[in-house]
C-alpha cells in the first residue's frame, strides 16, 4: 500500500498540532503509512517535533511507516536545536 502524504502545518502552535495529532490518528486506525511533508514548516515548535516522533513510535509499533519528506530548513534547525538531529535523519523518506 502507497503512503499517504500528510502536510506539516506552517506553524507548530498548539492547535494545528492538534490537528495532525488528529488526521494522524486516523490514518493509524485506518493501517495507513504515512509521508509527512515538511516543506512548508516555518515555524516548527517542541510540540511539532514530539508530535513527528510520537507518530514514529506508534506507526511502528503496527509496522507502518512514517516518512519524511522535503523537511523544510526551520524543521532541520528545530531538530537539530533539540539535539535530534539523527532522529531528523532517520526519518527520512525516499519518494519517488
Amino acid at each position: 500500500m502507497a503512503a499517504d502524504r500528510v502536510e506539516l502545518p506552517s506553524t507548530g502552535d498548539l492547535a494545528s498540532v492538534g490537528e495532525l495529532k488528529t488526521a494522524l490518528l486516523s490514518r493509524l486506525a485506518a493501517g495507513q503509512s504515512v509521508h509527512l511533508d515538511g516543506s512548508q514548516v516555518g515555524e516548527p515548535s517542541t510540540p511539532l517535533i514530539e508530535a513527528i516522533e510520537a507518530a514514529a513510535l506508534s506507526f511502528g509499533a503496527r509496522d507502518l511507516q512514517v516518512g519524511l519528506v522535503e523537511p523544510s530548513d526551520a524543521l532541520c534547525s528545530a531538530y537539530e536545536d533539540l539535539g535530534m538531529f539523527a532522529a531528523l535523519m532517520s526519518r527520512l523518506a525516499a519518494v519517488g
